[in-house]
């Protein structure tokens, strides 16, 4: 039975992988940020692995993810970029197992969503931080654009300004995807699609 159960997670787990790299790709299609990134669902999958199996199989969910999008697209400067990029900033989402009942619970759904989005938007502007700092002030001309402004005269200092830049144009993309996958993740649940239940013989 054990053995069973471990075997119908890790099935789910990878079915749910490949849901994510399909809809990472379909998003990425339809519009792509400049410097990287899409509004997109394709966090919700690993969510969902999260919520039905746990901190566990979320984590590995996350990173597994992150390594298979280099199959397809991968910017790659250094082995502690990569660790960043493509392992960490996607791991993080899993934490959104930590969050008990959130697949029963739309309060608790919510939350982990928010929390796994929150983590990866962190990871992700630091990674910008280190390793792509020098991009910064594209991403800043294309946010003086998109908002009319300028993000340099709301701060004294060049770091103040860049810092800021960095969450900003994460959040551009992070955000949305983030109420994006609350919303179909709460309809996924409130017609149980989330609680579906799969038997397999060992």
């Amino acid at each position: 039975m054990k053995r069973s159960k471990e075997v119908l997670a890790m099935l789910e787990t990878g079915i749910m992988i490949s849901i994510a790299l399909i809809l990472d790709l379909v998003f990425g299609e339809i519009y792509s940020f400049p410097m990287g990134g899409s509004i997109s669902l394709s966090m919700l999958p690993i969510f969902i692995v999260a919520a039905r199996r746990g901190l566990k199989y979320g984590l590995v969910a996350g990173v597994l993810f992150g390594v298979l999008q280099t199959l397809i697209k991968v910017y790659f400067l250094s082995i502690p970029q990569y660790v960043m990029d493509y392992l960490v900033s996607f791991m993080v989402i899993g934490f959104a197992g930590l969050v008990k009942d959130s697949l029963n619970k739309p309060g608790r759904l919510t939350l982990s969503i928010v929390l796994g989005s929150f983590l990866r938007l962190v990871s992700a502007s630091i990674t910008g931080l280190i390793y792509w700092r020098s991009f910064i002030p594209d991403e800043i001309g294309f946010m003086d654009q998109l908002f009319g402004g300028s993000i340099f005269g709301l701060f004294s200092t060049e770091n103040g300004a860049i810092i800021f830049a960095a969450f900003l144009y994460n959040s551009l993309y992070l955000v949305p995807s983030a109420i994006l996958c609350v919303i179909v993740g709460l309809i996924l649940q409130k017609r149980k699609i989330l609680a579906y239940h799969l038997e397999v013989e060992i």
